[in-house]
């Protein structure tokens, strides 16, 4: 399947790997100090209140924060997607380029990144990228997923930072090289189908287990969307080929 650069439109679909107001039972530290926490304080400050997610989406190849191995600070912020109300929270990820797939629904009524200070979060395979874990500290890899099961549990939630606002912050220094990044905000515990995620079912994540709120993408199994989440897989794939 051959999919060129523009913009792809539907009715019926609602596409944002995402992450639901039932926060899971985890520690809900804090963001970071210093830098960190004024850069969660600005990530905050670009999340839209209230988003209409439809299925608008676009590949383009372009500058994006990858959240895909990222793990998640819960805030006492809220958002409301298509009328539910969910936790938001923020993460530091990487800046990359690449090929990436992007909705455009997902700005909100309002534009809020805009300027060389803010980027949006999105999802590509680059052939490597920088991530953390408690274990290693910051190290420069490939994806590494795994899949894990939605619970309540602690480290059992999960979160979805596909097309969400960012601030750009400090970069990390990893081997001697610089690496841009953001801190980013999004929902916590919704879904590619823009429903809450339900408890029991598979996610796929590259983040550490380590992690107490992974970045990933839940399958779905209710509604009209079943299995959808493997074709966002196959479109965000698409990169390695580009």
């Amino acid at each position: 399947m051959t999919i060129r650069r523009g913009s792809v439109t539907a009715t019926a679909a609602v596409l944002t790997v995402a992450a639901v107001s039932l926060t899971p039972v985890i520690p809900a530290s804090a963001a970071g100090t210093g830098a960190e926490s004024k850069a969660s304080k600005r990530a905050l400050a670009l999340m839209p209140s209230k988003i209409i997610a439809g299925l608008n989406f676009s590949m383009a190849k372009r500058r994006y924060a990858l959240c895909a191995a990222s793990d998640i600070t819960p805030s006492d912020q809220t958002t409301v997607i298509n009328g539910r109300k969910y936790t938001v929270g923020t993460g530091l990820c990487p800046i990359v380029k690449g090929w990436t797939v992007y909705n455009k629904t997902l700005q909100g009524k309002k534009v809020t990144v805009t300027g060389k200070g803010t980027i949006w979060s999105s999802f590509g395979y680059p052939s490597e990228f920088a991530q953390y874990s408690a274990e290693t500290g910051w190290t420069v890899g490939p994806a590494q997923p795994r899949v894990q099961v939605v619970g309540a549990g602690s480290n059992q939630g999960m979160a979805n930072f596909w097309g969400f606002p960012c601030a750009v912050t400090k970069p990390v220094t990893i081997d001697g090289k610089r690496y841009p990044m953001a801190m980013c905000a999004g929902p916590i515990m919704e879904n590619i189908n823009n429903r809450p995620v339900a408890d029991g079912v598979k996610m796929v994540t590259n983040a550490p287990e380590s992690a107490t709120l992974p970045v990933g993408g839940a399958e779905i199994t209710k509604g009209p969307l079943v299995g959808f989440e493997k074709f966002f897989y196959q479109l965000a794939q698409l990169s390695v080929t580009q």
